[in-house]
Parts: structure tokens; C-alpha cells; sequence
């Protein structure tokens, strides 16, 4: 759970630009073709898939990817016991639409992992800063997912450069994987606005944007009552949501200039109960000591679910 090497990420700044436009090889007698093609072939059907990810079903938990604490109850709660996080196996979309599918368990030692924190000066104050609520004697970490591009299947090629090494090799094969990141975070931190599609600015409240309407929009919007209004209101909402040129793109990016953090999608939070200060916060990792909350998460509910689990 930790920042992978940026190697292992070549299509996370292409998969974050919204703003441009696909383009697909066209295939022509005679037409010499080569690497470049190929990989612009592949490039254009993925990043359709992640578009249509993105604008159609958002970012989220489908099913599973619970976030589970594991570790022997010691009886009381000042003994240092052995704590592991497990994400347990599902699917997902992450911020940038890009589909997430975990086919097995997922684990850290939470204790070695918040005890290396804690030996480390720097690492134990940047968590402090971050994530402590002093009025609780809290600290706070959140989970998240996103997809993970995963070289593999290292293969020999021929030498591109000169004295470029004897034996040079490249992945031979690109996996899809998942990234599971612990982040601290104070919930009171988070912002209030909420980004329906994480890339772009958030979507304005009706009231923001209802001077936007023509007369006749709005003489609709205000003879519809219950559903019907909610409806409409949302409709005008999703129409001035881009603005009338790209700068709810660039404005949201300009932010956010990070794609990686635009992708994270949140799992679960927990709350870890410090020692009380004296003078500073301690540590005990202890079950008793940590609570995890995995509904404060996204869903993505599909239209079978719907259908079948929701009863009036």
C-alpha cells in the first residue's frame, strides 16, 4: 500500500486528459504500419472503455473490496498485538473510470506498517499533521483503491541505443491491477463540494445556476413538483455543469494537477485511538484501539440491483 514507481503507471496521465480527442488507426492498403500504430489501436479501445466508465457510471464500489481488521482480541486494549488490514476480493471503478477487479484478498501488516511510520520522525509527524484530531484522540487514515498498470513477462528485445547493456529486455505483457493506498486524513478535512466526475469541476446547485435558464426552462422547472421538479432541477444542473468552454476541466486539473489522486476512490475509514497526549500522541496498536467504517464509501448500484434488492 504504498506509491508505486511511475514506471509502472504509463497510462495514467493519458487515462486523466478528458480534453482530448480519441483517434483510432485507419487501416488502408498499403499503409505501413508500425509500433506506434499498434499501440494506438490499443490506447483508443481502452480509453473508450474508461470514458464510458467515467461519464456513465462513476467512481465506486460495484461489490466486495470490504476493508476488514484481523488480529487475536488480547482482552484489554494497552497491549501491542499483531493487526491486519485485508480488502477482501470485488469490483470497482475508480476515479477516472477505469474498471477494478480483485479476484483474491488483499493484506498489509497495519501494525509493522503504522510502527514504521512511528519510528521515522518526519513520517510520524506528517501522519500527526494530517490525520490526529486532538479533540477525539483520534488518528485518521482513509483506504483507497485505484487501477495499476502492471508490467510483466520480461522478454530479451534487440538494443535501441548503443552500450544500452548486453542483455536488454522489456515486459512483454501489460496487467491490470489495483493500487491500495493509506492516506491520512481527517474526515472534518474533506471538502464539502462534491465532484461528481473527479476530473471537473463540481456540479453547481441549482440556485448557482438557475439565472443560466431561459424563461421558458425555468417557468417548466417551477410547474413541476415532487420527483418531476427534482428531476428537471438535476437535468439543469448536468447541463451547466462544463460551463460553456473547458475551463470546469482546467480550473478542476489546475487544482489537482496530480492524475493519481484524481483516481483514488475511497474504501473505508479508520479511526485509531491514540494514547492521550503527554505530551504528544503515542501509540498501541490494538483492535480494541481501531474502528473501520466502509460505508462512508461511493456505490455504484446497477439496474439489476435495483430491480431485485430494493423493496418499497
Amino acid at each position: 500500500m504504498s506509491e508505486p514507481d511511475n514506471n509502472c503507471d504509463a497510462s495514467l496521465a493519458g487515462d486523466g486528459r478528458f480534453e482530448e480527442a480519441l483517434k483510432r488507426v485507419s487501416y488502408e492498403p498499403g499503409m505501413l504500419l508500425g509500433l506506434e500504430a499498434t499501440r494506438a489501436e490499443q490506447d483508443y479501445h481502452r480509453r473508450r472503455a474508461t470514458r464510458h466508465g467515467y461519464w456513465l457510471h462513476g467512481a465506486g464500489t460495484v461489490a466486495g473490496l470490504r476493508v476488514s481488521i484481523r488480529a487475536e482480541d488480547p482482552g484489554n486494549d494497552t497491549d501491542n498485538v499483531r493487526v491486519r488490514l485485508v480488502v477482501s476480493p470485488g469490483v470497482g471503478v475508480d476515479g477516472l473510470g477505469r474498471e477494478i477487479g480483485v479476484p483474491e484478498p488483499y493484506c498489509v501488516d497495519l501494525g509493522a506498517w503504522l510502527t514504521a511510520q512511528h519510528e521515522d520522525e518526519e513520517l510520524w509527524g506528517a501522519l500527526i499533521r494530517d490525520g490526529y484530531a486532538e479533540a477525539d484522540n483520534l488518528l485518521w487514515l482513509k483506504v483507497t483503491m485505484r487501477y495499476q498498470d502492471c508490467p510483466s513477462g520480461l522478454q530479451p528485445v534487440l538494443a535501441t541505443e548503443v552500450n544500452a547493456g548486453t542483455d536488454p529486455v522489456q515486459p512483454s505483457r501489460v496487467a491490470d491491477c489495483v493500487l491500495f493506498e493509506l492516506v491520512a486524513e481527517r474526515p472534518d478535512d474533506v471538502s464539502a463540494e462534491e465532484h461528481l466526475f473527479a476530473a471537473h469541476s463540481r456540479i453547481k446547485a441549482y440556485d448557482e445556476i438557475e439565472a443560466n435558464l431561459g424563461e421558458r426552462e425555468r417557468a417548466q422547472v417551477e410547474a413541476a413538483a415532487g420527483a418531476a421538479r427534482t428531476q428537471l432541477e438535476l437535468g439543469a444542473r448536468l447541463l451547466h455543469s462544463l460551463g460553456d468552454d473547458n475551463q470546469a476541466l482546467v480550473a478542476r486539473q489546475a487544482f489537482l494537477t496530480d492524475p493519481a489522486v484524481l483516481a483514488r476512490t475511497l474504501l473505508a475509514r479508520i479511526a485509531i485511538r491514540l494514547t492521550p497526549p503527554a505530551p504528544e500522541p503515542d501509540l498501541i496498536v490494538n483492535p480494541r484501539r481501531i474502528e473501520v467504517d466502509n460505508l462512508v464509501r461511493p456505490f455504484l448500484f446497477n439496474a439489476a440491483a435495483l430491480a431485485r434488492l430494493i423493496r418499497a
